[in-house]
């Protein structure tokens, strides 16, 4: 599935986490993991470059714990905005799969780890997959797998990865939000078509057409639910694009309960 897994590290609470997804990701097929932690421009002093055998020897250590017949385990320090650098790393390295702590534990760390979320969500060529910082695991009995689509060309790669992701759920829900009320009848034949199409690729797969705003809609759709993966795509993948996460994906990503996995377009 993911050949190739980045994961970033903060040394935050949230790494046993990231672990323990880490763990159920690599069940699927990897065969590499690289570690990476960035010495960010964004405090007020920036880590000196002295800083760095430290933190070497911080992620050889939870490499350690990682220790897996199976995998190659990698570390990295680079420097500059996390979000940027993790994203290019990603490119740089070949990497598979992004994952990344979305939240944090209090109100400075949460802004630090959701503008470093956000931007690596923006930037990103590779799939990310956002992990919410929480007490506990949030989806780790990989029951419900969600795909939040709107049709459009930009949802191709994440409709063809949660294709892909399928087996390893028990249920599939393929949603789009939509004026579903009366006198809506031609949208809601338009969106129930579409995802008809989808199902023709994706065994057993349950659909919904929702009424709403899709911002508010999918996320309280995975809530009632239990979801225990949002797939959701993003629109660009060069420069000018690249900004372009969408409102609709910036706002499941940072509202939902549960994993989002962002998908860039073409992927």
């Amino acid at each position: 599935m993911f050949k190739h897994i980045l994961v970033a590290v903060d040394f935050s609470p949230a790494w046993p986490l990231l672990q323990a997804r880490l763990k159920t990701l690599t069940g699927w097929g990897t065969e590499r993991v690289t570690l990476v932690h960035v010495l960010s421009s964004r405090y007020p002093a920036t880590p000196e470059e002295t800083h760095r055998p430290h933190y070497e020897a911080r992620l050889k250590e939870l490499a350690g714990d990682l220790a897996d017949p199976g995998l190659t385990i990698d570390t990295e320090v680079r420097c500059g905005e996390p979000g940027a650098v993790l994203t290019e790393a990603a490119s740089d390295l070949g990497a598979d799969l992004l994952l990344l702590g979305c939240r944090g534990h209090n109100r400075l760390h949460e802004f630090f780890l959701g503008s470093t979320a956000l931007d690596a969500a923006r930037l990103t060529v590779q799939p990310l997959w956002l992990e919410p910082v929480a007490e506990a695991l949030v989806g780790a009995d990989s029951r419900l797998l969600m795909l939040a689509t709107d049709g459009s060309e930009a949802v191709g790669g994440a409709e063809a990865l949660a294709a892909r992701l399928a087996p390893h759920f028990q249920r599939r829900l393929a949603v789009t939000a939509t004026c579903a009320s009366e006198g809506c009848d031609r949208e809601i034949a338009d969106a129930q078509h579409h995802l008809d199409e989808i199902g023709q690729h994706i065994e057993g797969l349950e659909t919904r057409v929702l009424d709403g705003d899709p911002r508010h809609a999918i996320v309280e759709a995975a809530r009632r639910e239990q979801a225990d993966l949002i797939v959701i795509g993003k629109r660009g993948r060069n420069r000018i694009q690249e900004f372009l996460l969408g409102s609709t994906a910036e706002a499941i990503a940072r509202d939902a309960h549960c994993p989002v996995l962002v998908v860039p377009r073409g992927t």
